[in-house]
C-alpha cells in the first residue's frame, strides 16, 4: 500500500468517526426538538420562519469561523429544519387527533 492510499485510509477513519459525533449531535438536537414540540400549539408557531433565518443566519456565522464555506452549513440546517418541521407537525397533528377522541368519548 502506497503513502497515499495509507493516508486516505487514515483520514476516512477520521471521517467515520466524526459522522458518528455529527449523527450523536443531531439526535440530541431531535430529542431536544421533539421535547419542545409538546409547548407549540399551532402550525404558526411549529414553522417559525423567523426563528428559521436565525437560526440559517447563526449557522452561516460559525461555519464562517469554523473555515466551512457558509453554503454548506446553510443547505445542511435547511434540510434538518424542514425534516423537524415535518416531525414536529406530524406530531401536532396527532396531539390534534388524541383531543378529539378524548373529547369525542
Amino acid at each position: 500500500m502506497t503513502a497515499v492510499h495509507e493516508r486516505i485510509g487514515e483520514l476516512r477513519v477520521t471521517i467515520d468517526t466524526l459522522d458518528r459525533e455529527i449523527v450523536r449531535l443531531l439526535a440530541e438536537r431531535t430529542t431536544v426538538v421533539r421535547t419542545l414540540t409538546e409547548f407549540k400549539r399551532d402550525e404558526e408557531t411549529v414553522r417559525s420562519p423567523g426563528r428559521v433565518e436565525e437560526v440559517v443566519a447563526k449557522v452561516r456565522g460559525l461555519a464562517g469561523e469554523f473555515g466551512m464555506p457558509p453554503e454548506i452549513a446553510e443547505a445542511t440546517y435547511r434540510t434538518l429544519i424542514d425534516q423537524l418541521t415535518r416531525m414536529q407537525l406530524d406530531r401536532l397533528a396527532e396531539r390534534r387527533r388524541q383531543a378529539a377522541g378524548e373529547a369525542g368519548s
